[in-house]
Formats: C-alpha cells, sequence, structure tokens
C-alpha cells in the first residue's frame, strides 16, 4: 500500500512530536538529577591501600587529573579523601557517580534524538519540492 502525500505528511508531524516529546522527557530527568548532588565531571573514586598498626586496609578517595577539590586549608588539590567501603561518605561518592554517569548516558541519546530529528527535518524538505 503506497501512502499519500497528506498521509505521509501527517506520519512524518507524529513522528517529530513523538521524538520531541522524548527530549522532554529525557531534559525533565537530566534537571531533575542535576538538582541532586553530582560527581565533578573528569574526575573518579580510587581505591588504596594504606597500612597501619592492626596491618593493610582499603581506603577510598576522589582523584582528578586537575587541582578541583578544596582542601581545609583553602588550597586546591587533586585527591579528596573518601573513607572506608560502606561509610556515609562512601555511599554519598557512590551516589554522585552514578547520577553524573546517568547525566552523561542520558546527554548521549539526547545527541541521538537530536540526529533523528535532523533527519526528520531533511524528510520533510523532500515534501517541499
Amino acid at each position: 500500500m503506497v501512502k499519500t502525500r497528506e498521509q505521509s505528511l501527517s506520519d512524518l508531524a507524529h513522528r517529530v512530536e513523538l521524538l520531541i516529546a522524548k527530549r522532554e522527557e529525557i531534559n525533565q530527568e537530566i534537571s531533575t538529577l542535576n538538582k541532586s548532588d553530582v560527581a565533578f565531571s573528569g574526575c573518579w573514586i580510587v581505591r588504596y591501600r594504606a597500612k597501619g598498626k592492626g596491618g593493610a586496609y582499603w581506603y577510598y578517595k576522589w582523584q582528578s587529573g586537575e587541582p578541583i577539590f578544596v582542601t581545609k586549608n583553602g588550597n586546591k588539590s587533586c585527591h579528596q579523601y573518601i573513607g572506608k567501603a560502606g561509610s556515609p561518605a562512601f555511599l554519598k561518592a557512590v551516589e554522585m557517580m552514578k547520577n553524573r554517569t546517568k547525566i552523561e548516558a542520558l546527554n548521549q541519546v539526547l545527541h541521538t534524538l537530536k540526529l533523528g530529528l535532523n533527519d526528520l527535518v531533511e524528510e520533510a524538505a523532500r515534501f517541499q519540492k
């Protein structure tokens, strides 16, 4: 079955509406995530081994390629102590990383939607001729 020009334009308009609605949904999700604690871009959590009187144990810290963490004396550092696994600071850091990862993934999805919208604009241009 061959679609008429009007059916094709209606289908095209419907697909554009669906993509725009999806884009709005994703932007809202990103906005909600940005209101929570989000890890700085370009930093990660590092596990390191410390030695003490009771033997060796593991600690965690934020790490960055550039000094972005403010120390107690006001200087900037490339790392910030988090603590032991399961500590409140550790759990908060993991949550912050999770939020940043979600935002980065959603931004990739937005890019794909933008490409899709561009394709639909190109398709609509064919009907203008």
